[in-house]
């Protein structure tokens, strides 16, 4: 089948998609300068090109490792996540790019999810776990290009678009550190920062809840993204750019000449919620930053996705393949791990002026008080935890001259 890759109303490229998954890019359209930015590095190079649609399409699904995947497929009546990408038109509320199909006549305002009020019945069905009711909803929302491997979709509370998510698993302990995370990033960073996290109910389950960071006129662009267009693959998390000063020296330029002002506070607000949180999954999708549509220019993104720290991200208690005693000490091992991992992460010479260590004060009882209502760790986790964000905090002041 053809289709067009659109942001918003623009018309990048024409493209067709074969039985088997391959696509074959047909044309390049007149408003190509609209297309993601690592796009720009392969215009001359069909092949190339062809290989970044691939793996921009690829990118914009639902992970087959997700619990509910094969459920959600087999309800949409598809065969993978590319075809249920596909036959959603891509649609995000991360960015505005969708793929019209050929002679299909449809605009932007018809479809986008930014200035509609789409149908949330998709997203909400995935929640219930009613596949029945998800085979008979409106196919074109936002829901089917979340990757991770959360169960995770946007439903509509107070008026306005939220993403519930939740981790595999029992384990309390997973909701409740990112919880805390959240939190630490509320006492750390300005409220333009970081993208409020709080618990929310629905059909009688807990998750965790977020507004979209991404406004109309506006599209999210990752870390990886800025790195693909300077043709470094090998990137995989922020302390591999941090630790390489010629690549943070090109990246840092990059990020300059695209419009980004005061890179190294970025940085540092970065690096310390990363080092602070002993974040496991600071990898190159998870921060980055947001391009204006009329512009061009990039901003920094807020912080987000505050999952996978404290520890959190050992192998939950399921069906009793651990006991709490051996959770924790899965989960102290990470934490180790990440503790070693996150050394050298800060250089001093990035601003630290927005730092203010007596916001800080006390966090050691938060950490007490909100994992202390999790029954699937022992206290001594606790304990360890407390003298963990202790020896990272001392790390970090020394580091932005406090110490």
């Amino acid at each position: 089948m053809k289709y067009t890759l659109m942001n918003a109303e623009h018309e990048i490229l024409e493209f067709k998609t074969y039985d088997g998954g391959s696509i074959n890019i047909i044309r390049l359209l007149d408003e190509f300068e609209y297309a993601p930015l690592h796009f720009s590095r392969h215009a001359q190079n069909t092949e190339m090109l062809n290989y970044d649609l691939g793996a921009f399409l690829r990118s914009r699904t639902i992970n087959w490792a997700r619990s509910d995947a094969k459920d959600i497929f087999a309800a949409a009546g598809v065969s993978d996540n590319i075809a249920l990408s596909l036959r959603s038109l891509g649609l995000s509320l991360s960015d505005h790019y969708w793929y019209r199909p050929s002679g299909s006549g449809l605009k932007w305002k018809d479809v986008g999810c930014f200035d509609r009020e789409f149908d949330t019945s998709f997203g909400e069905a995935i929640l219930r776990r009613d596949y029945e009711a998800l085979a008979k909803a409106d196919p074109y929302t936002p829901d089917c290009t979340l990757g991770g491997i959360s169960k995770k979709a946007w439903i509509r509370i107070d008026g306005s678009p939220m993403l519930l998510k939740s981790e595999a698993g029992t384990s309390k302990f997973i909701e409740q550190s990112e919880l805390l995370s959240a939190r630490l990033t509320e006492r750390l960073l300005e409220k333009d920062d970081y993208v409020a996290y709080t618990r929310c109910e629905f059909a009688g389950e807990s998750y965790i809840a977020c507004r979209g960071m991404v406004r109309s006129g506006e599209e999210f662009v990752p870390a990886q993204d800025v790195l693909a267009m300077m043709g470094d693959y090998c990137a995989d998390t922020f302390k591999y750019i941090s630790k390489d000063e010629e690549l943070l020296k090109r990246f840092t330029q990059t990020l300059e000449e695209s419009g980004i002002e005061n890179i190294k506070a970025y940085y540092a607000k970065l690096a310390a919620a990363f080092n602070l949180s002993l974040a496991g999954d600071c990898h190159l999708n998870n921060f980055g930053f947001i391009r204006d549509l009329k512009t061009m220019k990039l901003k920094a993104a807020p912080l987000f996705d505050r999952g996978r720290s404290f520890g959190s991200f050992g192998e939950p208690i399921e069906n009793g393949r651990y006991s709490c005693a051996e959770y924790a000490i899965e989960s102290t091992k990470t934490v180790f791990i990440m503790m070693l991992f996150h050394s050298t992460l800060i250089h001093k010479d990035w601003d630290f002026s927005w730092y203010n260590p007596q916001k800080l004060e006390g966090f050691e009882n938060d950490i007490e008080n909100m994992l202390s209502i999790c029954e699937d760790i022992p206290k001594q986790y606790i304990e360890m935890l407390k003298a963990a964000f202790q020896y990272q905090l001392d790390y970090l002041n020394q580091a932005a001259g406090y110490v």
